[in-house]
């Protein structure tokens, strides 16, 4: 049952992906790991740009990040690791 104080905390989570380009991120991010140089080339965006998207989805839970050597490694979020959702959409 939700609760009036949860659903802010959801509505916030949701509105992070009313921006087009972080819905094109998170979408080749479910299908596999990146890191911000390959995903720039995917979406051709400069690496600030990403970084910034990258870094409003992993705020809002969408997204993990792993370090491997010099290199950061991001991918959707599973999406029960957030309380309060039961999947991604």
């Amino acid at each position: 049952m939700d609760t009036t104080a949860e659903r802010p905390r959801i509505f916030d989570r949701l509105s992070v992906l009313g921006d087009p380009t972080r819905s094109r991120i998170l979408a080749l991010l479910e299908r596999q790991e990146l890191t911000v140089s390959e995903l720039c080339l995917a979406i051709q965006l400069p690496q600030s740009t990403a970084s910034r998207h990258l870094k409003v989805l992993a705020e809002g839970g969408w997204v993990t990040a792993r370090s491997e050597g010099t290199s950061r490694y991001y991918r959707a979020a599973d999406p029960g690791a957030t309380p309060g959702t039961s999947g991604r959409w």
